[in-house]
């Protein structure tokens, strides 16, 4: 529905002229009998200029851009809401840890409301993940990010694991179509249930976007594989059509189930011919985002946590957020000797980071049994400037990167300069660092030398050790993080 124009016509004082028949005004100018006097606008009853009138108004069929009104919006001087529907299988609903989120959204956000269909409410931001509660899927990122950027946002999900396109979310071709499916109704009704929730909180709104994670379970088949193109473009013109909005934009993530769904590629290449059809179909990668180590189906918590962070990003169009940095990656290590230290490494940073989790070293294949306490510190002033657990098994569980448990802390800027790394470590404990090992450091880091403090709690570690031939003398701690 084209917007309502609340600026009338610009109304210029328009004077008679009269007497000399020869007398010419300048620009900005106008007659008045025999006297030229300035142009002026009329006022409104408030005595403002009226608005000038010479920028286009037509907001007909040809405009692309997301919604101009919808349910529940007015013209007044606030925007309203934006409301956008996250919907898809597993990835979307939520599989990933929570120990991948910062403490701080880990707790109910009410400047961001969602509704999702196993609530059937509006309530503030929180994980919404049928998986239960040590999982969460991008919904808590996504609607962080846009908070980031000053907007307000409504969440609506509804997302089902290990389902299909071809027949669980398919569409029909019209409401009451019995080839309709299980997913599709759901998620209808969730629509329908949202909007009377959002017209009952009595703020104006707007639908103004679609997340869609989806498509491992089509990509397992070459028969749904082979029609998801169509599958995927009907599907977006049916929410379309139940959220009244011709040109709402959809994000794809770009389903990445390398290794375990055989037509993987078919789906993507599908993915991207209908967002290469459809100016507001958006598409972006998420090869780059890892996968749980016991659960490769699904990301991460970081990495889930980077996905709804380009979710939001993509819809706003913004720059998309990058894969998160590992500190370290180990080539070789050997594990020799045990003792009660913090036990870590000193570095430098040749430019500016925000460190965003903080990790403790394992073998491949085993667990941390107890939770570590991570610090890092100024080296040079020795100030401890971020200290935090990361959670044992038992706990909540972390995320295994190359040989590294990580978890989310409230990011933390770095800027160019000498630091220090340590996590405590017990002798005797199952929770054992490695030493003689070699490792690759991440862009912008430099390795200067093993360090330790001898103890049970955590502490500066001053001792130095000297790296030899490449080698690090002590492994327990290491970081994600991105530049700037």
């Amino acid at each position: 529905m084209p917007a309502r124009d609340t600026h009338p016509p610009m109304l210029i004082l328009l004077l008679a002229c009269a007497a000399d028949p020869a007398l010419t005004c300048g620009p900005g100018t106008l007659r008045a009998g025999d006297a030229c006097v300035p142009e002026t606008p009329a006022v409104d009853d408030s005595g403002a200029p009226e608005p000038d009138d010479t920028s286009p108004d037509d907001t007909s069929a040809d405009d692309t851009s997301p919604v101009d009104t919808a349910p529940g919006e007015d013209t007044g001087a606030v925007p309203p809401i934006e409301v956008y529907l996250l919907a898809g299988q597993s990835n979307m609903d939520g599989y990933a840890y929570q120990s991948g989120l910062p403490p701080a959204w880990k707790v109910a956000e009410p400047g961001v409301s969602i509704y999702w269909s196993g609530w059937g409410e509006l309530r503030a931001l929180a994980p919404a993940s049928a998986g239960g509660s040590p999982y969460v899927g991008p919904e808590v990122s996504m609607g962080h990010t846009f908070l980031a950027e000053g907007r307000r946002v409504v969440l609506v999900k509804h997302a089902v694991s290990g389902t299909d396109l071809a027949t669980f979310w398919y569409p029909g071709l019209y409401d009451g179509d019995p080839s309709a499916g299980e997913g599709w109704l759901g998620l209808v009704d969730t629509v329908r249930g949202a909007t009377a929730a959002l017209d009952a909180a009595g703020e104006p709104w707007r639908w103004a976007g679609m997340a869609w994670m989806q498509g491992e379970s089509d990509a397992v088949y070459e028969w749904s594989a082979s029609t998801y193109a169509d599958n995927l473009a009907l599907f977006v013109d049916r929410v379309r059509e139940e959220t009244g909005q011709a040109a709402l934009p959809v994000a794809v993530g770009l389903i990445a189930c390398d290794g375990l769904c055989v037509y993987v590629d078919t789906v993507r290449a599908a993915q991207e011919a209908v967002a290469a059809a459809d100016p507001a179909v958006l598409t972006f990668e998420t090869r780059d985002l890892p996968r749980n180590y016991f659960d490769p189906w699904h990301y991460d918590g970081p990495a889930n946590r980077v996905l709804g962070q380009r979710f939001a990003q993509a819809l706003m169009g913004a720059p998309l957020e990058p894969a998160l940095t590992p500190a370290l990656e180990v080539d070789g290590y050997a594990m020799d000797f045990d003792g009660s230290y913090t036990v870590g490494w000193t570095f430098t940073l040749d430019r500016a980071i925000t460190v965003t989790d903080l990790g403790a070293f394992t073998p491949p294949g085993s667990f941390l049994w107890t939770d570590t306490e991570v610090g890092i510190w100024d080296a040079d002033t020795e100030a401890l400037l971020v200290r935090d657990d990361v959670p044992s098994r038992y706990q909540a569980p972390a995320s295994y990167r190359e040989g590294f448990w990580y978890a989310a802390i409230d990011p933390v800027s770095l800027p160019p300069g000498r630091y220090a790394i340590g996590l405590v470590a017990w002798q005797g404990d199952v929770d054992r660092y490695a030493n003689a090992c070699t490792v690759t450091a991440g862009a912008g880091l430099t390795l200067e030398a093993g360090a330790y403090h001898e103890g049970y709690w955590l502490a500066y570690p001053e001792q130095r050790v000297a790296f030899e031939d490449g080698g690090v003398s002590f492994l327990g701690p290491s970081f994600l993080y991105v530049e700037g």
